[in-house]
């Protein structure tokens, strides 16, 4: 069989396979590991990791988005669209065989503070872009309406800020969800416009969150992002 043949067989293949979002990452980061030993200067000197958890997630998120963006761009041979510091979402996944539809994907991390408990994910905005789907807004990369599916990739890890680099982070485990399935009808915190998550592991691994459906999750929290406005 000649090589053209060959690629036409691929090429269609290809058109044919099954796009689940899901299945990949999961499998993607099926072996995933805390692999960090420090920062590494000019000369070579390696400098600890400083125990700060905004660091930590920094960090898995440069990590997630490489591994990401490679692989979806391999699969899908669609486009990544990066977000800006602070702009939701940190990926978009876009043309190639999703065709003109816009994939989010956002990084989240939490710690482990029992063994079926989180201190908890955030999971957005329910302010801003979020009551304004239509319109392009700051802390968007695209109108919030446009986008047709939102993924969450959550790493779940055991934290000791006594150890050295390495041994700080430790047992991570990688949630992959639609947005709606893990979120919760609470905040992230008290004083912002975050959306907090499930905290029960169990439930996270399973997406058996508060909601019904999608429609019923953005209802719920437009409504309570328009009743924070006016206070």
């Amino acid at each position: 069989m000649d090589a053209i043949s060959i690629d036409k067989r691929k090429t269609k293949r290809d058109k044919n396979m099954k796009i689940n979002i899901k299945a990949d990452l999961e499998k993607l980061f099926s072996d995933f590991r805390w692999t960090i030993k420090g920062m590494v200067g000019e000369d070579g000197s390696i400098y600890p990791i400083p125990p700060i958890p905004q660091v930590i997630t920094g960090i898995f998120q440069e990590m997630t988005k490489h591994k990401v963006k490679k692989f979806m761009r391999k699969r899908y041979g669609c486009e990544i669209v990066q977000g800006g510091p602070r702009e939701y979402p940190e990926i978009t996944l876009i043309r190639g065989r999703f065709g003109n539809r816009k994939i989010a994907i956002d990084m989240k991390t939490t710690r482990r503070i029992r063994e079926n408990r989180i201190s908890g994910f955030t999971v957005g905005s329910f302010a801003g872009y979020f009551l304004h789907p239509e319109k392009k807004m700051p802390g968007c990369k695209f109108p919030y309406g446009e986008f047709d599916q939102h993924w969450v990739i959550g790493f779940i890890y055991t934290w000791d800020p006594n150890a050295d680099s390495l041994h700080m982070v430790s047992d991570v485990e990688v949630i992959v969800q639609p947005k709606w399935k893990i979120a919760s009808k609470s905040p992230g915190t008290g004083t912002t416009f975050a959306i907090g998550s499930i905290k029960d592991i169990d439930k996270l691994r399973k997406g058996k969150g508060i909601f019904r459906s999608k429609d019923e999750f953005e209802k719920y929290w437009v409504k309570r992002g328009k009743e924070r406005r006016r206070r």
